[in-house]
Formats: structure tokens, C-alpha cells, sequence
């Protein structure tokens, strides 16, 4: 058996040397280089759509770039909007990569989409920790290569990962101890599970990230090579101090890059991203807790004296906005963020719930796409969006619809029938001792552990005290009533585990998992090390790849097309006499998504678009020459309305100018 494994892991490292590919398969996931070099071919084999923008030099000296891909790649100022897409900014999905290189072949390949929009496409946002997954040694971390005192102690990456076994995968080391706080599952002794302490458990082993202790400081692998992940590194939210969110806000070349680079491009109407989260699956939700009750505002005494405020209560957001607003000076305007950041509240948390409109609607569209494509959605839920990332930034500080796709999950593990009971805490309350007594110990112990029930409660000693008349099923019922309901079989272990190893059995010999092996550990003696492979978590076989892309990708177009478009809809003069004539513009957004979102007009961070009147010898006596739009809901219409003095038989022009929705222009002849 050993030379057979050797066989196969020295035929993986063959494939390896010789192709570049992973060992999950040939050719399937590009390595940085191998990325940089598709870009580079998509530009020279297309050089007349295609552009690439050099945004960074990560800390491990890849180049980070960027595929520009439109009709306007010759001329800096851009006039149709655009989308920017960020693959894998955690560099440990190496499918996400993958998307972003496929769409940007189909877009290249199709003229309709490069025509009428410009796509921003970046596959890799952080090849230093897409590397790892090529390395020799394998294991998943997202923190780039800067230089980084993970632990605060006096050295800096001194305590990295260590293959004691030499198989080529980091994966755990269990130790047995007498202060252990895990356990092995029950019927798969590779699993492990924290030991409940409530149902009479002790702990048996301690477990440890493959490796040394190489400073000795008790801790094991906690400051490796590097420590900034690059999608923590945003702004919105972002946790000072915190393992691999970096020293400050962009302060990793990957996440400055893209934040000077979106704010350089007003152009920008929408932000994709293939990596953690899947926005299309779970949009967005409510509910995060904020540092600041904004039910409950306390006014600082200095503020409250002299704005008129009792300092002594709490106020709400919209209390505080109506005594406010009297206040403000005509033509000024002041919105809830404004007074949050006066106060000092901090940053808003939640999505807007006129956002989540969208979002849920378009999630509903998506989930029905993927039942018509014959791609069920029977998998595990994608991870949240994290604090710092790029997709909470997108949304809440650059004001832009954010979607995203993690592109593959595992299966959900199907439900396996069980023997019920039968028995409920409600049919308790109505049965006689006799007939409780009759249901005989083996039925009552079933339907103890369906309910979880502490270890305590047997059915032994539950029937032992209705015959002595201490209980009745009335009152055990209300005693059972009192039990939280188990969310799942803690038995069985992490949910996750278990479907990681019923997946990947039908795809590895090991399926994913490395059985554990006894070790002589330097400082913790007798150990047993083994674990899931890194990566069988989040990147699927290669054969799976260009199924899910083809299946997935094309939702991209659908969604694109829901970008807000406005126009010029219709204009009306009417003569009021003397020269003077009323001039109506009705101006239309006749797609599904609104021209701006919740958020952007609250955080007045992208630019409105322009209206402008303008003709020879034409006066305005009432409205502006140039009034800017700031939001327009989709599939609507408003009208403008000015007051002009004009000669009959003069012309005046109506322009609409937005960078990201669209432009047009209307030609008026006056009086005719």
C-alpha cells in the first residue's frame, strides 16, 4: 500500500513539474505567470479593443494587471459606462481566476459587449497567496508577502508552516492531553468535534496547525511569510490591529491599486466580483450590529447647548433629522450620514432597504436561471462578506451596485431517513402515566436524542420516576419544552467535514482527507498528524470547471443589461406669450436598476448626471443651465421643466451627460 501511494504522489509531482498544473489536474488552474501571460496574449491578439493597466507590483513581485476591454482603449476620457470585475482578491479560490480570464475571452469574442460597455476585468487581485496553492508545500492562507509581526512579538515572520511528514500538504496535529477539548465523531474516527461539557463529555485531544513551534512562544504556524490580505484591506469597516488586515486602510499595493483606480474612473457604474461571497445566491442582508443604536442617540453636551438638545435622553435618527433640518440654510442639504459623521457615530452598517429591493429580486432571477439550466442550488451557503472587503466598500463608500459569485460550494449532505419516535412534547401533555409507560424505553430514548436532550435525561430514569409518581408526561413535556432545539447532529461533527468527505470520496482515493499518522513531535511529543488537503474546500475538480463557467458566466451579460440607461424620452414647448415659452424634458431610465443606488445618494459619491440648455440668443428666466440628476428609479420617467426668453425660429439644444449611465441630446426649435 505504501508503494502505491508513493506512485501516485511521485506521478502528481511529475504532472506538476513538467505542466504547472495542480494536482487536482493538468492544465486547469493558471499559476500567477501563467495568468500574466494570458493577459498579455488577450492584448496582443486584440490590441484594438484590448488594454492593460499595470496597477500594482504585489509584495512577492507579480505584476497585478488589468484587462481593459472596450471601444474606447485609445482615449483616457470615456463616455460608456463600466463594469469592473476583481477575481480572487483572498487568492485562495483558484476558480474565481478562472472566471474572470473566461469572461473576459467571451467578452472579446463578442462585439455587442465591448461596444456598448467597457469592462474592467482584474482575474488575480492577490497572486502572492494564489501561489501557495503551486508551491511545493501546500497550504491556504490569504495574506500576501508583506513582511508583517503577526504575533507582536520582537521578530517578524518567524513562525510559518512547517510539512513535518513531508506529503506536501499542511494539514493539523491532534495530541492527546488531559486538558483536551476535542473529541473524535462518533462513527468516523477521523472527524474530530469540541467535547460538550453539557452532555457529560471530556475533551481527549488538543489541536494544533501542522508545524514547530519555531519561537517558543506555545503558539504553532502564527507568524508565517507575509500578513496583509488584500480584501480586508478596504476601507468600509475596516479592523485596526486585526491578524492580516494590514497597518491601514489600503495600505497593500493590491487594495490602494483598486481604490485609486476606481475613483479615477467615473465611469464605473457597476462592481463584480468572483471570489468569497455569492451576493446572487444570498444578496446582502440586515441586521449587523453596529457601534451606535441609531434608536438611541446620546447628544454630546456641547452639541446639545447649541443646537438645543437635551443631553439627558436619547434621541433618534429621524428625531434628530427633523429638529436639524429648520436649521439648515436654503439651498443647503443635509442628509443622515452627515449627521452621523457630526456626531461621530461611525460608519453606516446595513444595507438600505430600497438596495435590498434589488438585490432580492435579482437573486430570485438568478436561482431561477440556474433551476432552468438544470444546475441545482443544493450546496452549502456562501461565506458573508467580511469586514474591509471589497464588495462592503463597493457598496457602502463608492455608492455602486456590488454582485458577486464564489462560483462552487459543496453539496449539501442529503438527509439520511431516520426512525422517528413519533413522540412530541405536545402529545406528552395529553397521554396518562399508563399509556407514557407503554411507549417502552427504547422509543423514549429515540425521541430524547431527536430533541438533544442533556445526557442526564434517559429514558431509564424518566420512566423510573413516573411509576414512582415523582413526574407526569405533563410535566416532563414542559421540562422538555425548555430544551433548545438542536440545530443539527452534533455528533456527526462539523457539517462542512461531512460534506467535504462525502464529496470528494467520489474524486480522490483519499477523498480530500489525510488519515492521521503517529509522529514524534520535537516539543509535543507522540502526535498524530493528518487532516483535509488544502483547498478541497472552495476549488472543485478541474473536470467540473468550464461546466459551471459556461452555466454561470452568461448571468454576467443578463445582469449587465439591468445597468441603468437613461435618455432624452420627449421634450414640449409651449409659447406663454411675449417671447416667452415653457420647455419640458421627460427623462428616462428604462432599465431595472436605479440611477443611483440608496446608498450613493446618501453617500453623494458618484457623480449625477448633467442636464444643459443652451442656444443663441435664448435666456433663461427660470431653472439652471445646468442642473445635475442625481438619481432617477429604474423604469421611470421625471420631467424638468425651465422658463426661457427666445426669438421664434431659434434653437435651443438639451444635452443629458452621465459617464456611467449614458448620454443624449435633443435639438428644440422654438415657436415651430
Amino acid at each position: 500500500m505504501k508503494f502505491r501511494f508513493n506512485r501516485i504522489l511521485f506521478t502528481c509531482i511529475l504532472a506538476f513539474l513538467f505542466s504547472g498544473a495542480s494536482l487536482f489536474g493538468i492544465g486547469a488552474y493558471k499559476t500567477p505567470a501563467e495568468v500574466n501571460r494570458m493577459i498579455n496574449q488577450l492584448q496582443s491578439s486584440n490590441s484594438n479593443i484590448v488594454r492593460i493597466h499595470k496597477l500594482a507590483v504585489s509584495p512577492g513581485g507579480t505584476e497585478v494587471l488589468l484587462l481593459e476591454i472596450g471601444s474606447e482603449v485609445k482615449t483616457e476620457s470615456k463616455t460608456k459606462p463600466a463594469i469592473l470585475v476583481v477575481g480572487n482578491m483572498s487568492g485562495t479560490r483558484m476558480i474565481t481566476t478562472e472566471a474572470a480570464l473566461n469572461l473576459a475571452e467571451k467578452v472579446i469574442a463578442n462585439q455587442d459587449l465591448y461596444m456598448k460597455n467597457t469592462w474592467y476585468i482584474l482575474p488575480l487581485g492577490n497572486p502572492d497567496a494564489a501561489s501557495r496553492y503551486f508551491g511545493a508545500v501546500k497550504y491556504s492562507y490569504p495574506g500576501n508577502f508583506t513582511p508583517h509581526n503577526d504575533d507582536m512579538d520582537e521578530q517578524t515572520d518567524e513562525d510559518g508552516f512547517d510539512d513535518l511528514d513531508g506529503n506536501g500538504f499542511i494539514t493539523s496535529m491532534r495530541l492527546k492531553a488531559p486538558d483536551g477539548e476535542w473529541i473524535e465523531v462518533e462513527g468516523d474516527k477521523r472527524l474530530m468535534r469540541r467535547a460538550d461539557v453539557s452532555k457529560g463529555e471530556k475533551g481527549v485531544y488538543k489541536i494544533y496547525s501542522e508545524g514547530i513551534d519555531n519561537d517558543n512562544d506555545g503558539k504553532y504556524n502564527e507568524d508565517g511569510k507575509g500578513g496583509t490580505d488584500p480584501n480586508i484591506n478596504f476601507p468600509h469597516l475596516f479592523k485596526y490591529f486585526a491578524p492580516t488586515s494590514g497597518l491601514y486602510p489600503g495600505s497593500s499595493p493590491e487594495s490602494s491599486a483598486i481604490l485609486k483606480f476606481a475613483f479615477a474612473h467615473p465611469e464605473l457604474a457597476m462592481v463584480f466580483a468572483f471570489g468569497e461571497t455569492n451576493f446572487l445566491i444570498t444578496p446582502p442582508k440586515g441586521g449587523r450590529q453596529g457601534s451606535v443604536d441609531m434608536e438611541k442617540i446620546t447628544i454630546p453636551e456641547e452639541i446639545g447647548k447649541e443646537l438645543g438638545f437635551e443631553t439627558n435622553r436619547t434621541y433618534s435618527m429621524s428625531e434628530i433629522m427633523e429638529k436639524v433640518r429648520p436649521m439648515i440654510p436654503p439651498g443647503m442639504e443635509i442628509d443622515e450620514g452627515m449627521i452621523a459623521s457630526f456626531l461621530g457615530l461611525g460608519a453606516i452598517v446595513n444595507p438600505l432597504s430600497e438596495d435590498l429591493v434589488f438585490y432580492n429580486k435579482i437573486s430570485e432571477e438568478y436561482k431561477k436561471y440556474l433551476e432552468d439550466k438544470g444546475s441545482k442550488n443544493d450546496r452549502l451557503d456562501p461565506v458573508a462578506a467580511r469586514d474591509g472587503s471589497l464588495e462592503l466598500w463597493s457598496y457602502y463608500q463608492l455608492g455602486l451596485p456590488i454582485f458577486s459569485m464564489d462560483l462552487w460550494g459543496l453539496p449539501t449532505l442529503k438527509e439520511e431517513k431516520k426512525e422517528a419516535s413519533g413522540i412530541s412534547a405536545e402529545s406528552l401533555e395529553n397521554m396518562s402515566s399508563d399509556e407514557f409507560l407503554a411507549l417502552g424505553e427504547e422509543k423514549i430514548n429515540l425521541f430524547l436524542k431527536e430533541i438533544g436532550a442533556p445526557a442526564q435525561y434517559t429514558a431509564a430514569m424518566i420512566t423510573g420516576a413516573v411509576k414512582a409518581g415523582q413526574l407526569s408526561p405533563k410535566q416532563i413535556a414542559g421540562m422538555l419544552k425548555q430544551i433548545p432545539k438542536p440545530s443539527g447532529d452534533a455528533a456527526k461533527g462539523d457539517p462542512k467535514e461531512q460534506a467535504l468527505l462525502a464529496f470528494w470520496k467520489d474524486y480522490r482515493e483519499d477523498a480530500g482527507f489525510i488519515n492521521w499518522k503517529p509522529y514524534s513531535h520535537p516539543t509535543l511529543g507522540e502526535v498524530e498528524i493528518g487532516g483535509f488537503i488544502p483547498f478541497t474546500d472552495n476549488t472543485p475538480p478541474v473536470t467540473m470547471v468550464d461546466s459551471i463557467l459556461n452555466i454561470n458566466i452568461p448571468f454576467i451579460f443578463e445582469l449587465v443589461k439591468k445597468l441603468p440607461s437613461i435618455h432624452i424620452l420627449d421634450t414640449k414647448v409651449k409659447g406663454l406669450g411675449s417671447d416667452i415659452y415653457q420647455v419640458e424634458a421627460w427623462i428616462e431610465n428604462n432599465t431595472y436598476l436605479p440611477f443611483t443606488t440608496a446608498m450613493g445618494l446618501k453617500d453623494k459619491e458618484p457623480v449625477p448626471a448633467i442636464i444643459t440648455v443652451d442656444g443663441s440668443g435664448v435666456e433663461i428666466l427660470s431653472g439652471k443651465k445646468r442642473t445635475p440628476m442625481k438619481e432617477l428609479a429604474g423604469m421611470k420617467s421625471v420631467k424638468y421643466t425651465w422658463i426661457i426668453k427666445a426669438s421664434k425660429g431659434s434653437s435651443l439644444g438639451i444635452k443629458l451627460e452621465s459617464a456611467r449611465a449614458g448620454s443624449d441630446s435633443k435639438q428644440i426649435k422654438i415657436g415651430g
